[in-house]
């Protein structure tokens, strides 16, 4: 019974003493962790522009209809000479009709890929410019010539 009345275990000088080093142990961490955090970060290095230079695809650019129909009379083109083909070989009336169509479709499709793209976007560029002048010279005719 003498030894319950003694000291606990937690409360002896070494227990004391472990916790006091475990308390200024995290003071000093906070201390050099709020140090850090006061201290001013240097500025980060300047990020140097680059200039990039894109090229622009100029088959996505231009007018969308204007290639429709050049894609369009290009096929259409295409049917007819296999149409007078199909004739001059004196084939079947239904077989000219599905040479006809089948070369119709063919070309529409093969107009969307590859030097054919860039044909199409060549002679839609040239279409625009043809109308444009178009349109200019025949406003002209008509404003000189129009009876007022």
């Amino acid at each position: 019974m003498a030894m319950s009345r003694g000291r606990p275990a937690f409360a002896t000088d070494d227990w004391m003493l472990e916790q006091q080093l475990r308390a200024e142990v995290e003071a000093e961490g906070w201390r050099s962790l709020r140090q850090k955090l006061a201290a001013p970060e240097p500025p980060p290095p300047p990020i140097q522009a680059t200039v990039v230079q894109v090229q622009a695809d100029h088959n996505s650019t231009g007018s969308t209809i204007l290639k429709a129909l050049v894609r369009f009379i290009l096929a259409a083109f295409a049917a007819y000479l296999a149409w007078i083909a199909g004739v001059d070989a004196r084939l079947g009336e239904f077989d000219v009709w599905m040479a006809t169509g089948s070369t119709f479709a063919v070309v529409l499709a093969l107009s969307m890929f590859g030097a054919a793209r860039g044909f199409v976007h060549a002679a839609a560029e040239t279409m625009r410019w043809i109308l444009l002048i178009g349109i200019g010279f025949g406003a002209t005719w008509l404003a000189f010539n129009l009876p007022l």
